[in-house]
């Protein structure tokens, strides 16, 4: 039987025990080598021990799941997420994490994630082809969770996403309003790789819905379905370096 070793990244004690049950009954293949509740412990026991896979919670004090991904120029492990932030996924996919489990955890689906992670090849190459893969697909996508549903909304159909106190208001090209409980620095850090710019505190834009710039009233974009968004002084400057850039 093909094993592979693993550490368990989780700030919370019963999720990572949780985890580690799971994957004694359901994945024998997996072989935990230690845990870890925060980014300095997991880069510290990454360095020592030398998992070849990573189970990696996102949202945790101080620094975040991405963060220690960032602290390594090329990933010597394959990255498995288990969040209860769906909207992650862009950046999961992103950072080319070998899967992606939502809490809690579903037995089913974190067995076909161990299963992927036995096919797989090395983690370079699985990075560089899952990375590649994503940017060619023609149409993007991110989870919004809602009260009573999560929508999958096609980043091509954002206009622009507005502060709403500590919501978020998605503008789509319908015309349509969705209202998300998240704030928006949540999503920027999310979609702005992919077209998005924020050109004051309050508003994230598409760029290709960008009609002009209008240098009266303080400055503000035009946007192609009429709306009407101011721009900061401290925006400013990149706003005119992306329109030169065109």
């Amino acid at each position: 039987m093909k094993q592979l070793t693993a550490i368990l990244v989780d700030d919370e004690q019963h999720n990572r025990q949780n985890l580690s049950a799971l994957l004694t009954k359901h994945c024998p293949e997996i072989v935990v080598l230690g845990e870890a509740a925060s980014v300095p412990e997991a880069f510290q026991l990454i360095n020592s021990a030398k998992p070849e896979v990573v189970f990696l919670d996102i949202e945790m004090p101080n620094a975040n799941g991405f963060a220690l991904l960032e602290l390594f120029e090329e990933l010597p492990f394959k990255v498995v997420f288990v969040t209860a932030y769906d909207a992650y996924a862009l950046k999961a996919i992103k950072f080319s994490a070998s899967d992606y489990i939502l809490k809690p955890i579903d037995h089913s689906e974190l067995r076909n994630a161990v299963e992927n992670l036995l096919e797989e090849s090395t983690p370079t190459e699985l990075n560089r082809q899952s990375l590649d893969s994503f940017l060619n697909q023609e149409e993007k996508k991110i989870a919004l969770t809602l009260s009573d549903e999560i929508r999958l909304i096609s980043l091509a159909h954002i206009v622009r996403i507005e502060a709403d106190n500590n919501y978020a208001k998605f503008h789509l090209d319908n015309g349509e309003e969705v209202l998300v409980s998240k704030h928006l620095g949540f999503y920027y850090e999310i979609i702005k790789d992919f077209g998005f710019m924020r050109v004051h505190q309050s508003h994230l834009i598409n760029q290709k819905f960008v009609d002009r710039y209008v240098k009266r009233d303080g400055g503000y974009l035009q946007l192609t379905n009429g709306h009407q968004v101011p721009i900061s002084r401290t925006q400013k400057e990149n706003l005119l370096k992306w329109f030169s850039s065109l």
